[in-house]
């Protein structure tokens, strides 16, 4: 049987837009604090009255959720009553929530894809029945709980307890309507004075809320004006921005804290930055800020009427949902030897003994896989014409780096009639009635989810997405490959371990999904890659909801700069932050791990939807690079040199040269 936590988060779950129904922090730590107490009560480990929680018995149960806390109570010497122990343990409410999250994705009841937003899975959801555990399977929560409420069903002790808690925190105040709640009221007050197990923590639940004063929907503090960062006439601070945007905002960061504002060219932005910034949006993300205003333009170049970078609450957890099993790891890890096969084509055209531009290369090999993985079609001559209309849409729409004038420059015209012909081209090739059904991709979850559902996803957006998987590397994998590259070219030490580590998972033929799992040295390599080197400083957002961030009241309508990378260059998470340390991630250090620390694909619900797809892609493909070739800078001494805008990516002088190249991987033993 689920444990009370996690029934609480269930229950808690919006399933439209995959968070959870929202109550005051504070509020669902108790809750979640006094459910733990209650199985530990209900386990017969401890009992309580007005005065004192007292232990009976200090075994552990051989529960991750319920034992930390049995330990905590079983060394604390003093005596204190519910209402400390409830206090105490909501400090520890993230962790009860993590762990329970984990729980029920192992249970097989929520999938997630490590943005923080959770669904039922496809079996949960439609039979409303969990899976079997500890042998026996039980109804789905929201269902049962209704069940009783709703009818005179007599209610097991367990559920007693779910509604106490339920009613405790206010869940049913925000997930019934008024009028459905005047309906139940009185039942729902009824079962909850039933439970005489918990009837002490729910009193210390409900006396510990009412300490911390009335709920308020909007700030507390009164308004006061934050920090600006002085400007030039007219052009403010945009000559700055459009440098080392990530070097100034950390400047004013170290100058005025985690909240200021600067201006470019008359538009006013408030600036979060650092750790505090991105735990506000790791948790209050979804209820605060809104994505799509600022993707508006080019969401017009493309006549879209939703694109998942730009949709917000319900709209993007539905993309999500369609999109997530072909960007996820495993389908990465399924076509390992399809991957191997366009980075060895790739390969194939270097000439020996010649400098080649690096991310350029890089980014070939990047578009050529998700071409192939994703849209079952290789790219070929049309990879030119996708660097190039995708970089020039990139400055002109989404950074406003270049006029949009420059969109009409006749090589620009060119690439996106070459590009718009390509997009046809993949949908009229999913669309035969002979082609091959057994091997489904991206383009066909797409044009299901329009079949099913047309206006959700019109016709008109169906040509972007055929060509969504080529945009969706070009800035991020392809890049970040390019910086991991480098470091793995300019510290011999560096590269002796990697290219011993990419001997090794190839040893056997082509590696499979254990073997990538295992990648260690080169993993660590672009994680610090992504540390040093970001290539977005962070995103723009609109406040949707106003908000209390730092003693600074935020209102709706504001144009926000989240600065989600500030955090990776600051000495007290990551020591001497300028120096090059792969060991940074070792389980011993895990400076990554701090919280608010590290953000390399974003994070809140519109964490990259890719990134383990990506981190995957990378190491595959950066240990073939190894594996296959020798490779050297040209010129051996390059120092890296970063271009800033619109994104940060090495300089066009990162060059290398092939001095070798090993037996093609078409000899090895394919598992297709």
């Amino acid at each position: 049987m689920l444990r009370f936590a996690e029934e609480i988060l269930l229950l808690l779950l919006d399933e439209d837009t995959g968070g959870l129904t929202q109550i005051p922090d504070q509020l669902l730590g108790y809750v979640l604090a006094g459910s733990v107490l209650m199985n530990l009560a209900i386990e017969n480990r401890i009992d309580t009255d007005l005065d004192q929680l007292m232990l009976l018995d200090a075994t552990p149960t051989g529960d991750t959720l319920l034992d930390p806390t049995l330990a905590a109570i079983a060394q604390d010497a003093g005596a204190h009553n519910i209402d400390h122990w409830v206090q105490r343990l909501a400090q520890q409410a993230e962790d009860i929530r993590g762990e329970a999250f984990r729980r029920l994705v192992a249970h097989g009841i929520l999938e997630d894809d490590d943005s923080g937003l959770f669904s039922l899975t496809r079996w949960v959801s439609r039979t409303r029945r969990y899976p079997i555990i500890d042998g026996k399977a039980g109804q789905e929560v929201k269902l049962r709980i209704m069940g009783i409420i709703f009818t005179d069903d007599i209610p097991s002790p367990h559920d007693i307890v779910i509604i106490t808690l339920a009613n405790a925190c206010g869940i049913f105040d925000r997930i019934l309507s008024n009028a459905e709640l005047a309906q139940v009221q009185a039942r729902i007050t009824l079962i909850s004075q039933l439970d005489l197990i918990g009837q002490s923590v729910i009193r210390a639940i409900q006396q510990l809320d009412a300490q911390n004063g009335p709920r308020r929907a909007t700030p507390r503090s009164p308004a006061r004006s934050w920090p600006r960062v002085p400007g030039l006439p007219v052009l403010g601070n945009a000559i700055a921005l459009r440098g080392d945007m990530g070097a100034f905002v950390l400047k004013q960061y170290h100058k005025h804290g985690p909240i200021f504002e600067v201006t470019s060219v008359g538009r006013r932005f408030v600036v979060l930055a650092g750790p505090e910034a991105n735990i506000f949006a790791q948790h209050h993300g979804k209820t605060h800020l809104r994505s799509r205003d600022i993707w508006k333009s080019f969401m017009a170049e493309w006549g879209l009427s939703k694109l998942i970078i730009g949709a917000d609450d319900d709209e993007h957890f539905r993309l999500r949902r369609v999109m997530k099993e072909s960007f996820s790891v495993g389908n990465y890890e399924y076509h390992i030897a399809t991957a191997l096969d366009c980075t060895e084509r790739e390969i194939n055209t270097w000439p020996l003994g010649k400098s080649l531009p690096a991310t350029y290369m890089l980014q070939r090999i990047v578009l050529s896989q998700l071409g192939v993985l994703l849209a079952r079609i290789e790219p070929g001559a049309y990879l030119n014409d996708l660097v190039t209309l995708f970089n020039a849409l990139l400055r002109a729409r989404i950074s406003a780096h270049h006029s949009a004038l420059r969109l009409k420059l006749p090589h620009i015209q060119r690439a996106r009639r070459r590009v718009h012909e390509l997009g046809h081209r993949i949908l009229a090739d999913h669309q035969r009635k002979d082609r091959d059904h057994d091997r489904h991709d991206f383009v066909d979850d797409m044009l299901e989810a329009h079949r099913m559902s047309p206006q959700f996803v019109p016709e008109t957006d169906l040509l972007f997405a055929a060509l969504s998987p080529f945009l969706v590397g070009l800035e991020t994998a392809a890049v970040t490959g390019s910086f991991t590259l480098y470091a793995l070219l300019k510290y011999p030490d560096l590269t002796a371990r990697a290219r011993e580590e990419a001997a090794a998972i190839f040893a056997n033929g082509v590696p499979t999904a254990q073997d990538l799992r295992g990648v260690d040295i080169i993993k660590r390599t672009a994680m610090e890659a992504m540390r040093m080197w970001p290539v977005f400083p962070g995103v723009l957002r609109t406040v949707a909801n106003s908000f209390e961030f730092q003693g600074y009241t935020v209102p709706a309508g504001t144009q926000i700069f989240l600065a989600t990378s500030i955090p990776h260059h600051l000495p007290h998470l990551f020591p001497d932050p300028k120096r090059f340390d792969i060991n940074r991630y070792t389980p011993e250090r895990s400076e990554h791990r701090q919280r608010g620390a590290y953000a390399p694909f974003g994070l809140g619900p519109h964490r990259c939807l890719g990134g383990g797809f990506a981190e995957a892609q990378l190491a595959l493909t950066l240990a073939a690079l190894l594996y296959k070739t020798e490779l050297v800078l040209d010129p051996p001494g390059y120092d890296l040199k970063v271009k800033t805008a619109p994104s940060a990516r090495p300089d066009d002088k990162f060059k290398f040269k092939v001095l070798r190249r090993e037996s093609p991987f078409s000899a090895l033993d394919k598992r297709l």
